[in-house]
Formats: C-alpha cells, sequence, structure tokens
C-alpha cells in the first residue's frame, strides 16, 4: 500500500486495505453493483439532477472519539477539492450542512453518476482530527489513522513494503442480520507477497487465509488442493481490441467487420485465460445497469466471411499493420503477449499481416488517444459502478457522445440503463471497439475462511469474515 489517505489513493492495494479502516456516505450491496446505505441513512436528489441530500446515521464515531456529523463530512470535501480523483472540484460547486445530520452537495450539472462515485474507497471519511495534523497523517509514522470502519489502525501498524496489520474496532456501530456487533475478527493483516507462486505456497501452507491477485496459471495448482477454494469476483472489467475508425484502412466499415470476425475468442480464452473469463458480447459487463442482455454475441468467428469482407473493401490480398499491447499483466488481461499473439495469429489468416508493438500501459493509452496506432489491446477497469465508466469517450458517433451525455444527466435509473443500451447497439454497429472478455478475479482461500463476499469494485469487507476450524 502507499498512503492511509483514502482521497488519494488508486490502487487497489491500497483501497482494499483502507476499506476496512475508512467507510463512505454509500456502498455497494454484498457482492454486487446495487449502492446501498453506509455512513449515509437515506438521501434525495432534486428533479433537476444538481443537489444531493443526505442523512447521516446517528451516534457513529470515529477510531479517535471524534463524533461523525455533517461538518466532518463536509471538512473531507473541501479538503479535497483540489487532487481527489474522479474531478470533483469541478463537479461539486458546494457542501453545506443545514444541521449536524445533514449534507448537501449541489453539482454544477446533473451527473448520475455522483451516487456510485460516493460509494468507491476513495470517498472514506477520515476524523477531521487527524486530518487538521497535516500530509504526516498518512504515513507510516502516523500516530492518527481515524475513520469509521470496522478495524483500525493502530500507530507503528504499518511497516512500508511489508504490510499492514489492522485491529478490531470495538466501538463499531454495525451489526449483522441477528444484532450481533461487527467484526468477528480480532484483526487482520495484509502482507504483500510480489511473487504470484510465493503467495500460492504460503496459502497452501496456511500461512495465510486468504491470497489475492491470482493468475489463470495458478488455479489449476489450487483447485488440486482440497483444502483449498476459490471464490470469484463479479466482472467489472472488459478487455477489447480498439480500432482507429479514422486511420485507413480502418475507416472502411467492411475492414473492421473483417477485423471483429477473424477473432477464435474460444481460443483465447483457453490458451491466455485458462478458460477463465466471460466472452463478451458488449463494453459493458453483466449485472451491471445498462448491460444489454438481448446482444448474445458481439460478431460470429467466421473466418471465411472476413476474407469476403476484407475482398470487398478492396482488400483482397490484404495489408500491413501495427498492433499496440501492454506488456503489464492485469486481471482483465493476465497474458497480454499472448492475446496480442492470438490476434496477429487470427488476423493474418485472412491476409492482415501484424507487427507487434508492446509498450508500457500508459504509452499504449497515449497513442490510441491521438490516433499514433490504428490497433491496440485495451481494456477498462470500472473504480465505480456504472456504465458510464465503460461507455464514455469510446465513440466519436455524435449519436452515440449523446446519448451517453443524457445517459449522465438522467436520475432515472431505468431510463439511464435504456440509453446506455442504445449507445452499445450503436457501437456494435460502428465496431470501434471490438469486446473480448469480461474477467472474474479469484479469491483463493483456505477452507475454513466463512463469510467473504467477493465484490467487483475494488475489494472486499472483512467485517463479517470468519475462522472456521
Amino acid at each position: 500500500m502507499t498512503s492511509l489517505d483514502p482521497w488519494t489513493a488508486s490502487d487497489p492495494a491500497t483501497l482494499i486495505v483502507l476499506r476496512q479502516v475508512y467507510e463512505t456516505l454509500v456502498d455497494l450491496a454484498p457482492g454486487g453493483f446495487t449502492v446501498v446505505p453506509k455512513l449515509a441513512e437515506r438521501w434525495s436528489v432534486t428533479g433537476d439532477g444538481r443537489v444531493w441530500t443526505f442523512q447521516l446515521r446517528q451516534g457513529v464515531r470515529f477510531h479517535d472519539g471524534t463524533a461523525l456529523d455533517a461538518a466532518a463530512v463536509a471538512f473531507n470535501f473541501e479538503r479535497a477539492r483540489s487532487f481527489a480523483r474522479f474531478d470533483l472540484g469541478s463537479l461539486v460547486t458546494s457542501v453545506v450542512t443545514p444541521d449536524p445530520a445533514t449534507v448537501s452537495f449541489t453539482l454544477r450539472a446533473p451527473f448520475a453518476p455522483f451516487l456510485a462515485t460516493l460509494a468507491t474507497p476513495s470517498f472514506g471519511i477520515v476524523s477531521p482530527t487527524c486530518l487538521r495534523q497535516g500530509p504526516a497523517w498518512a504515513t507510516p509514522a502516523t500516530r492518527c489513522a481515524a475513520g469509521t470502519g470496522p478495524f483500525r489502525s493502530e500507530p507503528g501498524a504499518w511497516q512500508a513494503g511489508d504490510r499492514i496489520a489492522l485491529t478490531r474496532n470495538p466501538s463499531y456501530w454495525g451489526m449483522d442480520q441477528s444484532g450481533r456487533q461487527l467484526p468477528y475478527l480480532d484483526g487482520v493483516e495484509f502482507r504483500a507477497v510480489r511473487d504470484e507462486t510465493s503467495r500460492v505456497a504460503e496459502l497452501r501452507a496456511a500461512d495465510v487465509d486468504i491470497a489475492l491477485d491470482i493468475g489463470p496459471s495458478s488455479l489449476a495448482a489450487i483447485r488440486s488442493d482440497p483444502n483449498l477454494g476459490i471464490r470469484r469476483r463479479p466482472s467489472a472489467d472488459v478487455s477489447y481490441l480498439g480500432i482507429a475508425v479514422t486511420a485507413t484502412p480502418f475507416d472502411s466499415l467492411e475492414v473492421r467487420r473483417a477485423v471483429a470476425m477473424a477473432i477464435d475468442r474460444n481460443a483465447i480464452l483457453q490458451t491466455a485465460y485458462g478458460g477463465d473469463a466471460l466472452i463478451a458480447s458488449q463494453l459493458v459487463p453483466p449485472g451491471l445497469a445498462g448491460y444489454d442482455d438481448t446482444i448474445t454475441e458481439f460478431t460470429k468467428y467466421d473466418t471465411a466471411a472476413a476474407k469476403r469482407a476484407l475482398a470487398d473493401a478492396g482488400y483482397p490480398s490484404g495489408f500491413a499493420s501495427d498492433l499496440w499491447y501492454a506488456t503489464q499483466a492485469t486481471a482483465a488481461l493476465p497474458d497480454p503477449k499472448r492475446i496480442a499473439d492470438a490476434i496477429a495469429a487470427d488476423l493474418g489468416r485472412i491476409g492482415i499481416l501484424v507487427r507487434l508493438r508492446p509498450a508500457d500501459a500508459d504509452t499504449v493509452a497515449a497513442s490510441s488517444r491521438s490516433g499514433g496506432t490504428a490497433l491496440w489491446v485495451g481494456e477498462r477497469t470500472a473504480t465505480r459502478a456504472d456504465a458510464d465508466e465503460f461507455l464514455a469517450d469510446v465513440s466519436a458517433n455524435p449519436v452515440a457522445a449523446e446519448l451517453v451525455r443524457r445517459a449522465g444527466a438522467e436520475s432515472d435509473g431505468s431510463k439511464r440503463a435504456e440509453l446506455y443500451k442504445q449507445v452499445t447497439k450503436i457501437l456494435q454497429q460502428e465496431i470501434a471497439r471490438v469486446p473480448l472478455f469480461h474477467s472474474s478475479p479469484p479469491i483463493a482461500l483456505i477452507g475454513k475462511v466463512i463469510g467473504l463476499t467477493p465484490q467487483p469494485i475494488v475489494g472486499e469487507s472483512f467485517a463479517t469474515v470468519t475462522l472456521g476450524r
């Protein structure tokens, strides 16, 4: 992890730790994408979609004893205007506190993903007492890192680059369904074990209870061990083949259609993912509002039809093109080189000679935005539970852009979902992105871990976890 400050953190390793310490106004329902109350018991939005008002839960205190009230929430948001993620400074024009239990946010313009944004761990509420100590509070030397969460970070608990030990918050407000106070565990320790083989070995030896960031190559060993199990996070990502629709010859729809039909996703699924992903029919993952379940297949795999489409576009002998890909493995792209190799081989079968261009992720992203590459292997991983994460800025089509804009301003959930479905249909016709796979990242654990509910966005809460025999 990199910091004890959730407002400046963006990497999953940090946020899954901080999720245990700090809580947000709203959260996602266990195992899903639905926004539910957390520190705010309820909320409302005005008809114009610009003013969001939250009623805070009563009787909640930070780990340092400071009371959670509207002023504490407002202090967090005002402090973070200049550096928080999701352009908070330009989005929120004012934060007011009509009374100690009420916070109202006025937005510059209607923005329906605001609620999903607040559910991300990056918006965890920190005790103002800590924040007033200056930047040092978020470092390993801190003596004050107080949230309202089920676990707390004691002074000296964070050994930078190695581990952090969290202890049970004895005053936590949360209860289970039977009225028993959470959390059940006395503590949780997070350790950084950078080598995947070592993580699996420690799990098999029961030196750790849970192992994260497990790739396809390790799953067979885990499945073969009767003492271990695997849980799946609902997919919140998509991998895709990006196509620059303004670059010759990809400005031809028939050429783009040929490319889409040439890709054998089933073969890539087995070789690069070990069969451990879902073939994507669209960019939006299943379960997220806006997913169109009437689209079951983006394009059919048909090499002969792809060759005909290429010939119809005036390229019967094919052509050459670069294919860029990021070299760093991720959950969405666990083996980028193998995926790129497979796509290159598939396109070669219809006459498109592909030159592979490996680079770091930032270079690939910058090149795709600037038009410096015609083909690239990309991914999108949601940091908030909203289809806008997958459909914004993926098409220059003015109709699609207007639909995305309208969806972002529409507070009615069912209407928003229908607008996003229209965008998905346009993207299927346009073929500027060829969806490849949705991954469901595995969590490996020993058999005595009970009550862990995998979360699609960022990470799990360990408040309801127990250890059996």
